[in-house]
């Protein structure tokens, strides 16, 4: 799980993309084992090369010079910030795997619910507020197996049923309902006569 849309509310887009985007600089490539590096290479260079092929098609860009793959050392991809990219785009609509993050804002709550639903995909969600009743308010709004409140991935209760909704997976793993897979559940339905 990586979130990779960010919907900020648009009074403090400012500030929260400037902090971000200091943030995803400060992040260390390199071996994953070294305990120092906060992220290592791409899995091959096929994906490597599908990740550029996502940060080249989208406007305003950060953080976009990669780490060339060579023969002594991994493929390496600096973070990469995209703020204000068109809803209907493929860097918002698809899945990039790769350390890049889309920042768009939203005014109400009605309209980053819908822009959170607006995708095919629906593994985990995750909601920043210090009002708990809109917090479950708007946990069950969002078409998501996992929701987080005031935390997101890799964030998660893993004694929780694990799974998502839409393209992101059937069934759930974990747990009891772990076990619906091996199931083969019957309902019946009874109309009872009137005596």
């Amino acid at each position: 799980m990586a979130n990779s849309r960010i919907y900020v509310q648009s009074g403090i887009k400012a500030t929260f993309v400037e902090q971000f985007q200091k943030l995803a600089a400060s992040r260390l490539l390199g071996d994953p084992t070294d305990p120092n590096v906060n992220h290592g290479p791409q899995a091959d260079s096929t994906q490597f090369e599908t990740v550029h092929r996502y940060i080249g098609l989208a406007d305003n860009a950060t953080g976009t010079d990669p780490k060339a793959p060579n023969s002594e050392g991994p493929l390496l991809v600096q973070p990469v910030v995209l703020v204000d990219q068109e809803e209907h785009s493929r860097v918002v609509k698809e899945e990039i795997f790769g350390p890049v993050v889309i920042i768009n804002t939203f005014d109400e709550e009605e309209e980053a619910i819908a822009k959170a639903n607006d995708t095919e995909f629906g593994l985990y969600a995750a909601l920043y507020t210090k009002d708990l009743e809109r917090a479950l308010r708007v946990s069950k709004e969002l078409e998501s197996g996992m929701v987080g409140v005031n935390c997101t991935s890799p964030t998660g209760c893993w004694d929780l049923p694990f799974g998502g909704w839409k393209g992101s997976g059937v069934g759930r793993e974990s747990l009891l309902e772990s076990l619906d897979e091996y199931m083969e559940k019957k309902s019946i339905y009874i109309r009872c006569a009137r005596l």
